[in-house]
């Protein structure tokens, strides 16, 4: 299940999802980010059973984090948007049906929304942080394809 090949720059990934999101008018602020990021992440954990990126989340406070995602927001004033134009489209295309169909289905939630969401009892998050005493650590990769399993038509 663990191909490199599979797995792209996290950081890359986070700026070409704010490009997409641009398009669109959805402004993303750093916890938002985070959250559709992750929301990519376990989708595509759940539908092509590999990782989809070089890092994985992290249990935090608001939900799941990448943390080098995050150092390299709060290097550019909590936003990635100043590094837009170095993503080439070209890159990341066969990613485009994913990041779409995540910014259709929760590109209007609010941060908050998607914290609510991330912190429902039960989840990979759940049962990392709150369950065992708010330490920052990775999310099971087990637990995220379960939480994400129910968005996605198993292949047969």
């Amino acid at each position: 299940m663990e191909t490199a090949l599979s797995r792209v720059n996290s950081i890359e990934f986070a700026i070409y999802l704010t490009q997409r999101a641009n398009e669109r008018n959805i402004h993303l602020n750093v916890t938002k980010l985070q959250k559709l990021l992750y929301i990519c992440y376990g989708l595509y954990l759940s539908y092509a059973e590999e990782y989809l990126l070089d890092e994985r989340p992290e249990a935090w406070q608001y939900g799941p984090f990448f943390p080098e995602v995050h150092k390299k927001q709060k290097e550019n004033n909590d936003s990635l948007e100043v590094l837009i134009p170095r993503i080439s489209e070209d890159r990341f295309k066969e990613y485009d049906f994913l990041i779409d169909a995540v910014l259709e289905a929760f590109g209007t939630w609010t941060a908050m929304n998607l914290v609510e969401w991330t912190h429902q009892k039960g989840t990979a998050w759940h049962k990392k942080y709150v369950i065992q005493d708010r330490q920052k650590d990775f999310l099971d990769n087990f637990d995220i394809k379960l939480d994400f399993n129910k968005f996605v038509k198993i292949k047969e």
